[in-house]
């Protein structure tokens, strides 16, 4: 194939940069355009939080009827609150969602723990009384008074909050 001096390619190839000489000083002043932040449905992602907490309480206290230590699926309701309220508010990794997901996974897991020392309680007194898991639900109060039982609860509380705020940590810190 033959080269002619009048085959010069004049259009820029992708790697070549532009001739800015006679470009005016105008671009210098250009800024980008702020970045929109997404919506954030607030309402809805506390609901969504809540049902997806929900999901791992109610894992917590299947676990817990195992005779297992429930502590990770704090971790796992916390992931499903923070999972939750992003998909419900629109706004996946806000702050403010991490927080309020936070909140909700303590007040689930404390929750899970008490229905789980309820059943304790119901599960050891149903042969001998007539009593319903309700009945147990409502007695539990008096056995918290106990030490031991009051120690076991905070211990096993206490293994699941640590297991979730290292799911918390680990959450935040990625985003």
């Amino acid at each position: 194939m033959e080269h002619h001096e009048n085959d010069q390619n004049t259009s820029q190839s992708y790697h070549q940069m532009p001739d800015t000489s006679n470009m005016s000083n105008q671009t210098s002043s250009y800024s980008a355009p702020p970045m929109e932040r997404p919506h954030e449905n607030v309402i809805a992602g506390l609901v969504g939080a809540f049902l997806f907490a929900l999901i791992g309480g109610a894992l917590y206290f299947i676990v817990y009827r195992f005779g297992y230590i429930a502590g990770v699926c704090g971790l796992v309701t916390v992931v499903l609150a923070m999972f939750g309220y992003g998909l419900f508010s629109g706004n996946k990794g806000s702050v403010k969602g991490k927080v309020i997901a936070i909140v909700i996974s303590i007040l689930v897991i404390v929750l899970a723990e008490y229905l789980s020392l309820s059943y304790e309680i119901y599960d050891a007194y149903k042969a001998d009384l007539p009593i319903t898991f309700f009945d147990a639900v409502q007695m539990t109060p008096d056995f918290l008074t106990d030490s031991e039982v009051m120690m076991a609860f905070l211990k096993d509380l206490g293994v699941a909050f640590v297991l979730g705020a290292v799911a918390s940590f680990g959450s935040i810190r990625k985003n």
